[in-house]
């Protein structure tokens, strides 16, 4: 058995940089049609992937040491191919780099800015970037919840 035949390379690409690349074992991200996991030497997908948590299993090259991270992504799009993935988002946090606070006000920011876009009669494009921003906050706060949920913090 070839040393990554349990792994596959994973890289998180943003518009400014690669922000994330490591082997790992398993993927679970959310896209429009449910939550999917990815494994090594997956069936080719492209697909759209929606505001949330990721949870990626890392793994070294050669050694089935394992380690569990979760990261908090924007909108974005999957594509699987041989054995490598690639998840090409507008941002990407780890768990540990949210701030509640920040999370709250640009929250709040985004839904004043939908209220008023949808007062003004902004037109459909306007109006859906916006409403993909205030989504963007909710999921990144229920990522924050779950987190500190799950770390007792």
């Amino acid at each position: 058995m070839a040393e990554q035949d349990h792994a596959f390379l994973l890289k998180m690409i943003t518009p400014e940089k690669i922000i994330y690349q490591q082997w790992a074992s398993k993927l679970v991200v959310s896209t429009l049609e449910g939550e999917i996991t990815v494994l090594a030497h997956q069936t080719p997908l492209m697909s759209a992937i929606v505001p949330g948590e990721v949870k990626i299993v890392e793994t070294e090259k050669g050694v089935r040491k394992e380690k569990e991270r979760t990261m908090a992504v924007s909108e974005g799009v999957i594509e699987i191919r041989r054995n490598m993935v690639n998840l090409l988002v507008q941002q990407a946090e780890h768990v540990e780099e949210l701030d509640r606070q920040k999370i709250e006000e640009a929250k709040k920011m985004a839904e004043k800015l939908v209220e008023n876009a949808r007062k003004t009669g902004a037109d459909k494009r306007e109006f859906a970037t916006l409403e993909t921003s205030l989504q963007r906050e909710i999921a990144r706060l229920k990522v924050y919840e779950k987190y500190r949920k799950r770390k007792n913090l």
